[in-house]
């Protein structure tokens, strides 16, 4: 199952939820303030590892500070 990402309005919380894809696009309680929240369109990046054994972003906003096992450094 996709992890997808929510937004809740009322407390302004950012949360993920591992979902089926038929209930993908259903709205779903803020587990901070129990608020209807909606799916809200999900960043990601993509990674290459080349013959030397490096890892290159292939991200097309040029980002280079991400790890693959992080992304908390971007932006």
């Amino acid at each position: 199952m996709p992890i997808y990402e929510y937004h809740c309005t009322n407390c302004d919380r950012k949360f993920e939820l591992l979902r089926s894809m038929s209930k993908m696009d259903d709205d779903t309680s803020c587990p901070e303030c129990d608020s209807s929240s909606k799916r809200v369109l999900s960043r990601f990046s993509a990674f290459s590892k080349g013959m030397g054994g490096l890892t290159t972003s292939l991200n097309s906003d040029g980002c280079s500070s991400c790890s693959s096992s992080s992304c908390d450094t971007c932006h």
